[in-house]
């Protein structure tokens, strides 16, 4: 049974420093593009309270080519399509510094819809991943597009990743460390509700994790956060099911990701 559950968002919903202490972990944003280096990664972490993990989503660059003009160091078109070269072996070794620096406790990588899996992008992610020294640092992976649940987890389980999951619609994967996280269209509301919240609780305690991240995107993020942490405070009293949530009604400040 879980023993612990970390809650926070992608990115910062409203400005950090009014959000900061009503969540447990936050996935930082800042290296989606170019990692930033070592010295801006402590003054980053030293902005942070002491007791607030954080992941890292791992640059898109990886996964598509970027824009001309991108400030990186070679030729562009060595990057991106999980190409194996000098260019893009450099931005990695930035990528774990950055997230080292942080203390973080994952790296996230999202991949796009146009990631399919097609025998061509499950040979190039396979050979990518078997490459790369992960500085000790759990990969998380979402997989946006036409895969198959199976085919994610069972590509998970082959390069030692980690399916980031929405348990309201996929199967917990078996692990030490598991990852919800939830998008836009996680809720039909602009919050979730009691019922969608409990059944992740549920979700959470019932896997074979020790620890479980259950990060919100969703379109009042912070709203979520919050309300997840009263119904997991709640869950296990007697009085459960007929518990009235004080739930927080998103009215201090427009949620915005940045």
């Amino acid at each position: 049974m879980t023993e612990k559950i970390t809650i926070g968002t992608v990115g910062y919903p409203i400005k950090k420093n009014k959000m900061l202490h009503d969540v447990d972990v936050v996935e930082l944003t800042e290296s989606r593009h170019i990692p930033p280096g070592k010295k801006a990664a402590r003054h980053i972490r030293d902005e942070l309270p002491a007791a607030l993990d954080c992941t890292v989503q791992i640059s898109r660059y990886f996964v598509s080519t970027p824009p001309q003009g991108a400030t990186l160091k070679g030729d562009i078109a060595n990057y991106g399509q999980f190409q194996i070269t000098d260019e893009s072996m450099s931005l990695w070794k930035r990528q774990v510094e950055f997230a080292g620096a942080l203390n973080a406790r994952a790296l996230v990588l999202v991949t796009p819809s146009s990631i399919t899996p097609s025998g061509a992008n499950v040979k190039a992610m396979a050979e990518f991943f078997d490459a790369v020294d992960r500085g000790g640092l759990p990969i998380v992976w979402e997989a946006h597009g036409p895969w198959e649940s199976s085919q994610v987890h069972q590509f998970a389980a082959a390069h030692q990743l980690i399916p980031a999951v929405d348990p309201l619609r996929d199967a917990v994967p078996e692990g030490s460390l598991a990852y919800f996280r939830f998008g836009a269209f996680a809720a039909t509301g602009s919050r979730m509700g009691v019922y969608e919240l409990e059944q992740i609780v549920a979700a959470a305690l019932d896997s074979s994790a020790d620890e479980v991240f259950c990060l919100f995107e969703t379109h009042r993020a912070l709203d979520d956060a919050r309300n997840l942490k009263k119904v997991l405070a709640e869950f296990g009293s007697d009085d459960f099911g007929d518990f009235e949530y004080d739930f927080d009604d998103g009215d201090d400040e427009d949620e915005e990701f940045v």
